[in-house]
């Protein structure tokens, strides 16, 4: 009878080790394939441009060319605002048109770049927000990057539409 009862147990506490190895295995796999996942989508939306000299910084959009009736003067002039504070590194001007007060660190995060700004791709709606993609340059520590970047835009409680996001 003890034998029986030692042989369950060393049985249990096995399968319980085999099982617990297997599951750490698998999530290992997972994670490893989800990062690579999410490497594989950063890597199609920053494309890496040759170390450009001629790279130029500032704002170089052409704020009358987009045709749409979400794109209004009040979107047109945030934008403009927007683009001229990133590419100028204005902390104070980005504060303005943000919306979030709690905006510390905001300039750590945006302002560790140079940014050339190319065009308008479009403005879409969703929900109560704009969203306005922009053709962007950036060069960070001497490389840079081509992408398109979305401006979230979201209304404040008086009604003016400020900066939300930039993704």
């Amino acid at each position: 009878m003890n034998k029986l009862i030692i042989y369950s147990v060393t049985v249990i506490v096995t399968l319980g080790i085999l099982t617990s190895c297997s599951n750490e295995s698998n999530k290992d796999h997972l994670q490893e394939q989800n990062e690579t996942q999410f490497i594989g989508a950063n890597a199609s939306q920053n494309q890496q441009v040759e170390n450009d000299d001629s790279f130029q910084t500032g704002v170089f959009v052409d704020f009358d060319a987009l045709d749409d009736p979400l794109y209004t003067e009040e979107i047109k002039s945030l934008m403009k605002t927007t683009l001229e504070a990133l590419a100028n590194k204005d902390e104070q001007a980005l504060r303005r048109i943000y919306y979030r007060e709690d905006s510390e660190g905001i300039s750590e995060y945006f302002f560790d770049r140079d940014y050339s700004f190319e065009s308008l791709e479009g403005i879409t709606k969703d929900h109560d927000r704009l969203i306005v993609r922009v053709k962007t340059k950036a060069r960070m520590e001497s490389e840079v990057f081509e992408r398109s970047e979305d401006y979230w835009l979201v209304k404040d409680k008086s009604g003016q539409w400020k900066l939300g996001a930039i993704d």
